[in-house]
């Protein structure tokens, strides 16, 4: 899973800053912040230049993204939104919504058919996002959303410890500034959930109560982390006394707006958790940006369930008594000849379970994966890599707990050598003996794959150096999620194991590899069935449980994930899907010239566009109407 926004061509900082932003400031005012920005953006017929312009406007909503995207500052301070939080007030909003809706228009008044084909694409993609943007933030009502505010606001102060894209002194008076402004920042938000008909979900307001309380608990950020690099800062007394106070009345204000939202918000009715099908479908066209519609994507969704739950009881079968020939003489188990399918499946993930990590061992396992894996994909010849030293593997912080066991957020676009980092929520992972079951080596190793080498974080290394900006800062989800699951099961395929000692070794490892592959495809269809039907939460444990081969709190940690968000879940089966398309086609294409290295490559360096833009550049089709 990705967390951070991408993906935009590397500049030096400050360059940067004064390229992308102007003057418009967070305390102008509103009427002097709408004229100046729509002025510019009125005179603008680039299109790249377009897309700088929203990328602008966004961060002056949102200063907290500015660091996940490499930008720290404007033309009148370098340092300006690592130093802010952002407005929460209607009459801020108010005024980004006019914004957006200024650019829109703009952009729906361009003429389309005299523009390159680049620039076609990159206000598609412009367009969607935009549009996207505004059904979020005004008809789904982030605001009111209380997770959000969480990951908001504890990212706000995360963000400036997690790398270090600056002096540690400059990072903590940033530190200092934002802990100063956060009582303010908190009586903006208690003023957005005050009305008594802002309802969030049951599921949000205990993710978001947990994540603020853990926000501020004895040995995390404030209360650790935050003493200790001032300790280490060569700050003066006087500047270390600051922001020790600011941060104090900070964590003050934020447990005192925990407490209200305890008290207040969380014993109001609870609003519905699904989208429905219209909503559904409309965020789906906007976010996935995809070829196939949601009812084909489940349709082809249950195809492939059938296809990868047979494959997994073949080679179950195939295996089982070879495996399990110590067990089979003990008495332990009975010989595959006697059992039905799913038995012999579930015997097979019963002993291969036994072969874990605990939480204590868990990141230092997945450190130890690398050099084999790795060394995998150089012999292969798969594809050039970058050093896997710019990955960096810790504990998911408290405020994103709770939600994804594994996540990533990639170096920031903008600073490109900084270190991606890759969370494991170990809080999460403790709270169950099943979910380590469901992490074992072999699982571990495709967890590896995924997060780290080849996937996400070599996929946004290579997309970084695409030359178009649109498509890197406002990349496609179902892009970037189908790359990390496609060359998942293509090192599979092409013969890696953790046991590649043992006779069984590869059949273990593609068994685990199509587990993974049916975690997708079930992903996809319960966040179809789940967010556009009445579809029982019964039903899909069940189906994750049953056909998927899921350890129980590995299934229940999915569904409180699948009713907190809509369509995310969909991306990995729908990118991986359209992938394994275009390589069959691209395969034919090439005919004997035909290798992965070519193909992966290729795939990867065009960027994070949507699929339409993708099957163009790798299999040089005639452009699809526009």
């Amino acid at each position: 899973m990705l967390t951070s926004p991408h993906r935009a061509a590397a500049r030096p900082l400050l360059s940067l800053a004064a390229a992308l932003v102007t003057t418009l400031g967070l305390h102008a005012t509103a009427q002097a912040s709408t004229d100046g920005w729509t002025q510019r953006m009125q005179a603008e017929s680039d299109i790249n230049q377009l897309g700088r312009l929203y990328l602008e406007l966004s961060l002056e909503e949102d200063p907290v993204t500015a660091a996940t995207y490499g930008i720290h500052g404007r033309s009148d301070g370098d340092y300006y939104y690592d130093h802010h939080l952002p407005a929460l007030s209607p009459q801020a909003r108010a005024g980004f919504a006019a914004q957006r809706a200024a650019l829109q228009a703009k952009l729906d008044a361009l003429p389309v058919k005299s523009l390159s084909r680049s620039d076609q694409i990159d206000l598609h993609i412009l367009k969607k996002r935009i549009a996207y943007d505004r059904m979020v933030i005004e008809e789904l009502k982030q605001h009111e959303d209380p997770v959000a505010l969480a990951n908001q606001l504890g990212t706000a102060f995360s963000g400036l410890v997690l790398r270090e894209y600056a002096p540690l002194d400059q990072r903590l008076l940033s530190f200092g500034a934002r802990c100063e402004q956060t009582p303010d920042y908190l009586a903006g938000a208690q003023a957005d959930f005050a009305p008594a008909n802002v309802q969030p979900t049951e599921m949000a307001k205990a993710i978001a109560l947990s994540s603020l309380q853990g926000m501020t608990a004895e040995g995390t950020l404030f209360d650790k982390t935050l003493p200790e690099l001032l300790g280490d800062s060569g700050l003066d007394d006087k500047q270390r006394a600051a922001i020790r106070a600011s941060c104090d009345e900070a964590v003050a204000a934020i447990d005192a707006f925990t407490g209200w939202f305890e008290s207040t918000v969380v014993p109001r009715e609870n609003s519905e958790w699904r989208l429905g099908k219209a909503l559904y479908d409309r965020k789906y066209e906007l976010q996935l940006d995809f070829p196939v519609g949601p009812d084909a994507l489940l349709a082809r969704a249950e195809q492939w369930l059938e296809s990868e739950s047979a494959k997994l009881v073949e080679i179950g079968r195939r295996i089982h008594d070879d495996y399990l020939a110590k067990e089979l003489a003990a008495g332990t188990v009975s010989p595959a000849a006697q059992l039905d399918d799913q038995q012999v499946v579930r015997d097979i993930f019963t002993k291969l379970a036994e072969d874990r990590s605990s939480v204590d061992t868990l990141i230092e396992d997945s450190y130890a994966l690398a050099d084999s894996i790795i060394g995998f994909v150089e012999k292969k010849q798969l594809m050039d890599l970058p050093p896997a030293s710019k990955l960096r593997i810790e504990q998911t912080p408290p405020h994103l707990s709770g939600v994804a066991v594994a996540m990533i957020a990639t170096a920031p676009p903008f600073e490109p050598d900084l270190e991606s980092v890759w969370f494991w929520d170990l809080d999460l992972l403790a709270g169950s003996e099943d979910y380590l079951k469901e992490y074992n080596r072999a699982s571990l190793a495709l967890v590896y794959i995924h997060e780290g080498v080849p996937g996400h974080f070599v996929q946004l290394e290579y997309s970084n150096r695409a030359e178009r900006l649109i498509p890197k800062v406002f990349w496609n989800g179902a892009m970037v999620e189908g790359w990390a699951t496609y060359i998942t099961t293509q090192l599979v395929a092409q013969g890696y194991t953790v046991y590649p000692d043992e006779p069984w070794g590869q059949d273990i490892q593609k068994m685990v590899d199509a587990k993974m592959v049916l975690r997708s495809i079930i992903n996809a269809i319960i966040d179809l069935r789940l967010q556009r039907t009445d579809y029982a939460e019964e039903d899909a444990l069940k189906l994750m449980t049953e056909r998927g081969f899921q350890e129980p709190s590995e299934a229940k940690g999915k569904l409180v994930r699948a009713k907190l968000s809509s369509v995310q879940l969909a991306s990995y089966f729908a990118g991986q899907s359209a992938i394994e398309e275009i390589l069959a086609e691209y395969r034919i294409q090439r005919g004997e010239k035909f290798s992965y290295k070519d193909f992966n490559e290729r795939l990867v360096g065009a960027g994070s566009p949507p699929f339409f833009a993708i099957r163009e550049f790798m299999l040089g089709n005639a452009p699809a109407a526009y």
